[in-house]
Parts: C-alpha cells; sequence; structure tokens
C-alpha cells in the first residue's frame, strides 16, 4: 500500500508520541530505502528519538534542568499538519502565539508560551519538531547528516544543557556496542529498535516528559 506524505507526517508523529504500531509502520515503510544514507539516518534517529519519548522516563532530568530546549534557540517551525491539531484543539487566544510566515508554516518563538515551569502545557499535541529533539531534529543535527555516509550509526549531537539527551545517547551507545559484541557487526536500524523495546518496553504508557 503506497503512503503519501500527509500519511508519513502523521504516523511519524504518532510513533514518536508512542504508538508503537505505528513506529513500526513507518520502519517497515523506510526498511525498503535503507540503502540510502539519508533514510538510513532517519531511522536511527527516530530510534534514538522514540527511546527518548517512549522507552526511557528521563523526566527527572528534564526537571533538573527545566526544560532550557523550550527557552532558548531557534524559533520552532509548525508545520501545516501540526496547525490543524492545535486549531482543533487551542483556543484562538493560544493559536495567536503562533506567527504565520508561509504557506503552511508557522513558528513558534522561543521561550515558548506554552511552557509551564519545565512542563509542556500541550504535551500531547505539540509539535513535531517537539516530538523529534533534539535526535530527529534536523537543526540540532545539521551536520552529523551532513557527514554521514551510511556506514555505522551516527554520533548524534547533544546539546551540553540536555542531560536527558545525554543519558538517552550514553543508554543507546551502551545497547548498540552490546549487539556490536554478539554480532560481530554494527546492528541495523531494525536490530537497534528490537533490543531497545526488548529491554525497555512495558505494557504502561510511558513518557519522558
Amino acid at each position: 500500500m503506497k503512503i503519501n506524505a500527509d500519511q508519513i507526517n502523521l504516523i511519524t508523529k504518532r510513533g514518536l508520541r508512542g504508538d508503537l504500531k505505528s513506529f513500526e509502520r513507518l520502519l517497515d515503510f523506510l526498511e525498503k530505502y535503507e540503502g540510502i544514507s539519508v533514510i538510513k539516518y532517519g531511522m536511527y534517529s527516530l530510534i534514538f528519538q522514540i527511546a527518548m519519548n517512549k522507552f526511557i522516563d528521563t523526566s527527572k532530568d528534564c526537571e533538573e534542568c527545566g526544560g532550557k530546549c523550550c527557552q532558548i534557540g531557534y524559533p520552532v517551525p509548525v508545520y501545516g499538519f501540526d496547525y490543524e491539531e492545535l486549531r482543533n484543539r487551542l483556543n484562538t487566544d493560544d493559536l495567536k502565539k503562533l506567527e504565520k510566515v508561509g504557506n503552511n508554516l508557522f513558528l513558534l518563538r522561543r521561550p515558548c508560551q506554552f511552557q509551564k515551569g519545565w512542563l509542556c502545557s500541550i504535551h500531547k499535541i505539540k509539535p513535531y519538531a517537539c516530538l523529534s529533539y533534539p535526535f530527529a531534529t534536523e537543526d540540532e543535527q545539521k551536520e552529523v547528516i551532513n557527514s554521514y555516509d551510511g556506514k555505522g550509526v551516527p554520533d548524534f549531537k547533544v546539546p551540553e544543557y540536555c542531560p536527558a539527551g545525554k543519558r538517552v545517547k550514553d543508554i543507546m551507545n551502551k545497547i548498540i556496542n552490546d549487539l556490536i559484541n554478539k554480532l560481530g557487526r554494527v546492528p541495523t536500524p531494525r536490530e537497534l529498535y528490537n533490543e531497545l523495546k526488548s529491554r525497555y518496553y512495558r505494557n504502561e504508557e510511558t513518557t519522558s516528559k
């Protein structure tokens, strides 16, 4: 069955929110093109991100940090598919916090007006760019994307102020090293995901923030 761009965007958002059926459907689709370096990179980045969003509880790290990712940095892009969801759930005053800059493109400037303390007040409907931070966010990983040649697992960058990202990266690197010792080679994205899931999956819903 063919999947168009809008469907991919929605499946990706559901997956990064912790819907594993959607996430695995996305992997199934991307796996067909895994021989392309940028696709393989994307698969690894999404797996690191789902580790942070779903499998590894980083709430204490985020509380310690104070949610700096919501306070500093470039404006957050809010795409058309994000806006449609926000428009259905937010009131008019809240929607005014989004700055329209193009066709189906809005910006949410930082510090984010939806941040309450260290928590996100729109966590369940947060934009894709927030769900993908920091491992699957292009702005954070631009140098890594440009240098990745399809060999090995990308060495993802984590902002200095992000203890949650650092801990997730350390855990993922430990899993990768364990798999290298077991398999005698670098694990494929699917093998890495399966090992992550086998170690951390719980039936109850888990969230990181």
